[in-house]
């Protein structure tokens, strides 16, 4: 704790490095000692963060799931509802040329 706490002051507010031609030139370190605090600490709220990251994803994609199995469904209603059309066009259609078929001939 001692030594821990040394350095967080040591380092704190100090530049990463003097060298200007780092990628971190004008960088400062920001070291503070944090009493009574556990690593542990840091990976439950990892792990936390990580389980609603996961179950947000898993709720997106089911209701994405649900999206696109009603959009399928209406595209299939709608395919069937146009092949019903052809087939009762198709259907009036022979039937007017047979009625019309007939006359014509006797003529």
């Amino acid at each position: 704790r001692k030594i821990a706490k040394q350095v967080g002051m040591s380092l704190n507010n100090t530049p990463i490095t003097n060298y200007k031609r780092s990628v971190h030139y004008g960088d400062i370190w920001n070291v503070k000692y944090l009493r009574k605090f556990k690593w542990s600490h840091l990976t439950e709220k990892v792990a936390y963060e990580r389980r609603v990251r996961e179950q947000k994803l898993r709720i997106e994609m089911m209701s994405a799931k649900r999206e696109n199995a009603a959009y399928a469904s209406l595209v299939e209603a709608g395919k069937k509802l146009d092949r019903i059309e052809e087939r009762r066009k198709k259907k009036n259609k022979r039937g007017i040329d047979e009625a019309d078929g007939p006359d014509t001939k006797k003529r």
